[in-house]
């Protein structure tokens, strides 16, 4: 069963998986230097695997990229750089992408998004 919470973002904890090119383990989150905005870091427990995001704008991201049902080659000129510095999409654990867990991703994503995108 899918599920999804968020927690109060700490830099010291929490890392941005899904920002440009990086390293496996994430980068770095920018603290805010406002004490008096809440930050969150969000979660989404689905298909045996845990994504984490740092904004509700990442969640719509990792939505649109699930909803497709076929993706480009992630085949690219890597300039030199290691293999481990790859976009974040291409760090999914393998099957996740098989059209079971897609479904099951997208349905958990939106259910997400529902809840923690700004109401207007």
């Amino acid at each position: 069963m899918a599920r999804h919470w968020k927690e109060k973002l700490d830099p010291s904890k929490h890392h941005d998986f899904m920002r440009g090119y990086q390293d496996a383990g994430g980068l770095p989150i920018d603290a805010p230097w406002d004490n008096l905005l809440e930050c969150w870091a969000y979660f989404v427990d689905v298909a045996g695997f845990t994504f984490q995001f740092v904004s509700v704008d990442q969640i719509c991201e990792a939505l649109r990229y699930f909803e497709a049902k076929t993706h480009p080659s992630t085949k690219e000129y890597n300039n030199g750089l290691e293999h481990y510095w790859q976009p974040w999409y291409c760090r999914l654990p393998p099957g996740i992408k098989a059209e079971a867990k897609r479904a099951k991703v997208v349905k958990a994503l939106n259910a997400a998004l529902n809840e923690y995108a700004p109401k207007t």
